[in-house]
């Protein structure tokens, strides 16, 4: 299976807009590890253990996730079509499931970045007001 095969057809018949309103609304989760998965596999493909050795490259609020949150979101990125992943054989060591995004996972990533704008407009109109109120 390749990334264009997944990413031909959308498994949650939503759109990417529809995500931007549901982060806007919702927030992202815990700690934010759908959009740090996607940032970092966006840089190319990976496997688990490195995904988790770069999480905090990516400057997110609250703690790095835990090794058996990060695994469980792949699984669940996967199923959504957001990830492939293929086994990596190696002629030695252990055998590693290697991530990468596929389009549906760009389109998740760029509403990710559009709620976060948003949410960073409606922060700061909140600080304006503010500070606004002090002067």
């Amino acid at each position: 299976m390749t990334k264009d095969d997944v990413a031909g057809g959308d498994r949650n018949h939503h759109s990417p807009a529809d995500d931007v309103e549901t982060y806007m609304r919702e927030g992202p989760g815990k700690r934010f590890i759908e959009p740090r998965i996607l940032f970092l596999l966006s840089r190319g493909p990976a496997h688990g253990y490195e995904l988790l050795g770069r999480m905090d490259e990516v400057p997110m609020p609250g703690p790095v996730p835990d090794t058996g949150a990060v695994y469980r979101r792949l699984r669940e990125m996967e199923k959504g079509g957001l990830l492939i992943s293929a086994w990596d054989e190696r002629d030695s060591g252990p055998r590693r499931r290697v991530y990468s995004i596929t389009a549906q996972g760009g389109r998740r990533l760029a509403a990710w970045v559009e709620a976060m704008r948003r949410r960073m407009q409606t922060l700061q109109s909140f600080l304006d007001l503010y500070e606004e109120k002090r002067s």
